[in-house]
């Protein structure tokens, strides 16, 4: 996903507070949520991940960075399901060499000449974990050893319910600085969302708002249920090479998705 289909909640923003505490105090964070209201999407879109993630596995001379990288400190890492502590270990060194060796690279195209002298100087100093929850106590007990060690701020992000059973975990709670959970998207977002989505189809909206309010009951205030719904309508409505959009079209979409009755 990028920029220009990512919608920028106020969710989002708060998002943004919370990280950029993270890193400017060096705390460990952690973010809890409900399945689907945009956690790991909004983390991807606040550390640039679907610029960097590309280049990672590339070698120097076949990447091509964009001037946004030259700017970027925070990586973004999911843990397999099955981790170990060893695995983790060795999964985040490679992670932060290749992270910085892909941010050194945009800064010697695009910085300036004061971050050109700072070249091969760590450049991540915040990591955002995805599906913590999955992570059993050692690999978290590794996470803090990185975090005693580095001056890197931590964002631990997993399920509702997350936070309590770190809590059991002493030396690594005692470490936490922020806890935030991570609410789902408001009506009027959704509506703004849906807006922009008939101007991207290139449609006219129904005068009544029958379909607006369809998609709004529809989803609930879920992020993925939302971006789900609209792969759909536009999917059908390329098929149907239909005018407009209608209940009908959404219901329909919403039976193939099996989402949840309005």
């Amino acid at each position: 996903m990028n920029d220009s289909e990512f919608l920028i909640t106020g969710e989002y923003r708060r998002f943004i507070e919370f990280c950029e505490s993270c890193r400017s105090k060096q705390y460990i964070g952690v973010v809890y949520g409900k399945p689907g209201v945009g956690k790991t999407k909004s983390a991807r879109q606040y550390t640039r991940w679907y610029l960097i993630e590309p280049l990672l596995g590339k070698p120097e001379h076949r990447r091509i960075p964009s001037s946004e990288l030259a700017n970027c400190t925070a990586g973004f890492y999911t843990p397999d399901v099955y981790v170990t502590a060893k695995r983790l270990h060795s999964n985040v060194l490679r992670l932060r060499n290749k992270f910085d060796e892909v941010i050194d690279q945009a800064i010697m195209w695009h910085g300036n000449d004061y971050a050109r002298s700072q070249y091969k100087a760590k450049r991540m100093d915040l990591l955002v974990v995805d599906e913590a929850d999955r992570l059993k106590f050692q690999a978290l007990e590794h996470l803090r050893d990185l975090y005693d060690r580095g001056n890197l701020g931590i964002v631990l992000m997993g399920m509702p319910g997350f936070q309590k059973k770190l809590s059991r975990y002493a030396q690594l709670y005692s470490r936490v600085g922020f806890i935030y959970e991570f609410k789902p998207i408001t009506n009027d977002e959704v509506r703004i969302f849906i807006a922009q989505k008939w101007q991207q189809l290139g449609l006219p909206l129904s005068a009544d708002d029958a379909v607006s309010s369809t998609i709004v009951r529809m989803v609930n205030g879920n992020f993925r249920s939302l971006h789900r719904i609209f792969t759909e309508i536009e999917r059908l409505q390329k098929l149907n090479c239909l005018p407009i959009i209608t209940p009908e079209v959404v219901e329909t979409a919403r039976q193939s998705l099996l989402l949840g009755a309005t």
